[in-house]
């Protein structure tokens, strides 16, 4: 095999991938603010051009915040999972993704993942899950009780213990709230019925997973996941994630 030439990469893309691994490994924590221009401008033998466009690099990667002004500057900050899910949104918006099949990945998700919380039976997971279930029997109805009842599911995956499941499920999540809100109204008697029967059955999903029975509380937990899909798409099968910028 002949190669006839390799093509250097751009000299400001490798600052960016200094810099990144500093970050990632903790050489430069987040939060510290980077070194002035020139300095950093003769640490790496670069030019302000280049090394501009290497802040771009990491700023669109959430990596830094520029800061304007006198004392402005590059500040080390942290992606965050609403990073992560505004990226995979606008990925499965190109691919015309359904919001049906993003429906159907939590479920292929989160299931297990309960069925595992029943087989652990950690004291201090059902301590939290008792403390939501708790908060949610209390809880107002309309936009501000859609809001409280999402904590359940975000912390089925949190409560794991797996942090590659947590990733993927608040990436998932992220979306299905956005949708939630957009999709079907939060105020009147059916919103009002529907927080009442997502309450009641996380209560018994609670009580299947004390109770150590895996089986019954993945299948009592699939059937919700399957229910509040067809609650939120009805009328709205074919819709799609690009939907949810209307």
């Amino acid at each position: 095999m002949e190669v006839s030439s390799l093509r250097e990469p751009k000299m400001s893309g490798r600052v960016a991938d200094v810099l990144r691994k500093m970050f990632i490994r903790g050489e430069i924590p987040e939060g510290t603010k980077l070194p002035p221009e020139a300095e950093l401008m003769a640490q790496f033998g670069v030019s302000r051009p280049t090394l501009r466009e290497a802040f771009r690099i990491l700023e669109s990667q959430s990596l830094i915040e520029m800061e304007r002004g006198v004392r402005g500057g590059a500040r080390v900050t942290r992606p965050t999972r609403e990073t992560l899910a505004g990226y995979a949104g606008l990925l499965l918006q190109y691919d015309g993704v359904t919001l049906r099949d993003v429906y159907d990945a939590r479920a292929v998700l989160e299931t297990p993942i309960v069925a595992q919380l029943a087989k652990n039976r950690d004291p201090a997971v059902i301590a939290e899950l008792e403390a939501i279930v708790a908060q949610e029997g209390n809880q107002p109805t309309g936009e501000e009780g859609f809001a409280n009842q999402t904590g359940f599911h975000a912390a089925i995956a949190r409560l794991s213990g797996n942090q590659t499941l947590q990733m993927l499920s608040e990436m998932l999540h992220h979306i299905i709230e956005k949708a939630n809100r957009s999709m079907q109204p939060t105020e009147g008697a059916r919103a009002d019925r529907a927080l009442r029967r997502s309450a009641k059955t996380h209560a018994m999903v609670l009580e299947l997973i004390k109770a150590g029975n895996a089986d019954e509380a993945a299948q009592l937990w699939h059937r919700h996941l399957v229910k509040a899909e067809e609650y939120v798409l009805a009328g709205s099968e074919s819709s799609t994630v690009v939907d949810l910028l209307d």
